[in-house]
This record gives C-alpha cells, structure tokens and sequence, in this order.
C-alpha cells in the first residue's frame, strides 16, 4: 500500500525548462550582489559551490553548511554580512526568475488527488534553494498551502540528488519503507536515483531531463503529466 508520495518540483509539478531557469537565476542574483562583486565571478563561483555542496556527501552537515564553506571562502566574504543580503534576495527580486515558467492547473490536481486518497504528500526538490526560494516556487506552481508531509530545503536535508543518499534521508523523517512510497519526477538521473533507494519512480515527461538517454523500461510508469493524473485518479 502507498502511504506516500514523494514529488519532485521543478520540471514535474512547475514545467519549465531548466536551463533557461538557471541562466536567469544566475543573471538575476549576480546582478543583485554586482556592487559588490563582478558578476561573472559571482556566477561562476555560485555554480561551482553549488557542486561542491552536491557532492559533498559528510552527513554531519546540511546542504547550506556545506555551500557556505565553500562559497563564502572561495570568495572571502564574510557569511555573517552576506547572508542576509541572500534573504533580502529572494524575498525581493527573486520572482524575476518567475517568468520562465509555465505553471499548470495540473500540479494542484494530482497533489489534491493524492490528498483524496488518503496518501501523505512529500516535496522532494532537490534542496540545493533555501527554504524562501522553494516556498516561492511552490506558490508559483499553485501548491503551496496543501498540507505537505516534509518539504526538502537546504537549511536541513544533508544530500541532494543524484545521491541515493538523498532518498534514504527522506525515508528516515518518515520513518518510512521504500515500498511505502512513489516518487514523481522529470529527471533520469536525479530522479531515477531513488530507485537505488528502494522506491519505485514515475518519470513525468513534459519537461523530461533524460542527458544520457536511458530507456527508463523500468520505471513504475510514464507519460507527460496528464496521463500521471490519470493514472493516479485510477488507483
């Protein structure tokens, strides 16, 4: 029986194209802290820390400790000055970013029909946004007041995708089974990743990631996000 269903955010319940969302991502937070810092430095260093937060795998800290240690370092600022300039960010500008997405009445739906059915629900982003971005994006996507289990974010997962350590994580807050779970995604990397943790996966293929072309024959289901919803209504 599922008792959970796990969703991935960007690409599954927001379509949009990940590509584009990073490269105005970056545009628009480098030109924020351009007074401080040349742009194309703070860009370049804000996706190098953010692979090093992502490989990092030392489960002693979170997503956010490892990116500062790294970023702020790298950069020689001082986290206790710039962090709440981040804040003012993406509580200020950041829905500058929003015009890249293509919101669906869709993601309510499917969330709501989970709800119906009595599952529990799970945001499973990959928590490399603090939780303000990642609360935005779920207003964006029309979802954020549903009663969400568990909503990953930098400030407290302590793996990110495409570590299967990510999905072992979640289980452990639920204190659930991998069997007891579905994840929902867009991407055969990040997303199929949970499959090494034990729980099957559903690929939503609107804005299907798929870089080394897998089959993905072994996936629990797919189909764009319609035919998800579908499928799901039926169960």
């Amino acid at each position: 029986m599922v008792k959970y269903l796990l969703f991935d955010l960007d690409g599954t319940l927001l379509p949009l194209d990940t590509d584009h969302f990073i490269a105005s991502y970056i545009r628009s937070i480098s030109g924020f802290f351009s007074h401080l810092i040349d742009p194309r430095r703070f860009g370049k260093q804000l996706i190098e820390s953010c692979y090093a937060m992502i490989n990092n795998l030392d489960p002693t800290l979170t997503n956010e400790q490892k990116f500062m240690a790294d970023f702020f370092v790298k950069l020689e600022l001082a986290p206790t000055e710039m962090m709440p300039l981040f804040d003012t960010y993406y509580r200020e500008r950041y829905q500058e970013v929003r015009e890249t997405v293509s919101p669906s009445p869709l993601a309510r739906q499917i969330v709501e029909t989970a709800l119906g059915k009595g599952m529990r629900v799970v945001l499973a982003t990959n928590p490399i946004f603090p939780r303000v971005a990642i609360k935005q994006r779920m207003q964006w996507a029309g979802i954020a007041d549903l009663p969400w289990e568990l909503i990953t974010t930098y400030e407290d997962a302590h793996f990110c995708k495409p570590h299967p350590q990510y999905y072992s994580e979640i289980l452990q807050r639920l204190n659930a089974q991998p069997h007891e779970c579905i994840h929902i995604g867009n991407d055969a990397d990040e997303d199929m990743a949970a499959q090494a943790a034990g729980i099957p996966v559903v690929m939503v293929e609107d804005c299907l990631i798929n870089r080394q072309n897998k089959t993905l024959s072994d996936c629990y289901f797919k189909g764009d996000l319609a035919t998800v919803a579908e499928w799901l209504a039926s169960k």
